[in-house]
């Protein structure tokens, strides 16, 4: 008889609960997508701030952790870089698919929940492994409304307002609730993205006087405004 809470066993296949309810494997996936590099999402009535840190050795160039869904939206994700590309893809093809068939951009919050009935396929068939990444859609909607969707690793959907995943989401998660107003402009809200990781890469490197701090070059951000005559991204920093 296994004590209670015990994984042994559980974690064999991703379709099996353990005796307190939860899929193992899950909840696996969700520490691969907090093993991740932060990323952050934040929306204010002028629109949408997506922001990222970038890591990368001192040769390679690094990947972008942003990336465009359709004119009015984007993507960034924490987690496995595979899992998130196959997301990205998964995202963009919804999207044009929508646009094909309906002759209209396709809303953000369709494009998330395909997302994350694709994510939560993956824990109802045996032989998969749920895929270990979360992902955040922010962009203006199709009514001209700012807004954020967040998919976790076992298919679940949020829309937030502002939302922080990736190592270090915790101190994040705290410094945006003790920071984040809705009457913040779009300035403001490009400053708060870069304090929030800046914040989550100070506590972690607290105490380690060879580490450097970071830069802003050490930050991938975008803006969507909700000023353009057709929603695209205004600043790419």
């Amino acid at each position: 008889m296994l004590p209670p809470g015990s994984s042994l066993g559980y974690d064999r296949s991703s379709t099996m609960y353990n005796p307190d309810g939860r899929i193992i494997q899950t909840e696996y996936a969700r520490e691969a997508m907090r093993r991740g590099s932060i990323s952050v999402a934040i929306k204010c009535k002028e629109g949408v701030v997506l922001a990222g840190r970038i890591r990368a050795s001192d040769l390679d160039v690094p990947n972008s952790k942003i990336s465009q869904i359709d004119d009015h939206f984007a993507a960034i994700f924490a987690g496995f870089a595979a899992d998130g590309r196959v997301l990205i893809s998964r995202a963009r093809i919804e999207a044009q698919v929508h646009k094909m068939t309906y002759g209209a951009p396709a809303d953000i919050k369709y494009v998330a929940t395909r997302l994350a009935d694709y994510a939560h396929m993956f824990t109802q068939q045996g032989g998969l492994r749920p895929l270990g990444v979360g992902l955040l859609l922010g962009g203006i909607e199709t009514d001209g409304m700012p807004r954020i969707y967040f998919v976790n690793p076992g298919g679940g959907l949020l829309e937030t307002k502002a939302k922080a995943i990736g190592h270090g989401d915790g101190v994040a998660m705290s410094y945006l609730k003790d920071h984040y107003r809705e009457d913040m402009t779009l300035d403001e809200i490009v400053q708060l993205a870069k304090d929030t990781i800046k914040q989550t890469e100070s506590d972690q490197i607290m105490g380690d006087k060879e580490t450097k701090e970071l830069s802003d070059k050490d930050i991938e951000i975008w803006t969507i405004s909700v000023d353009a005559d057709i929603p695209k991204f205004v600043d790419v920093f």
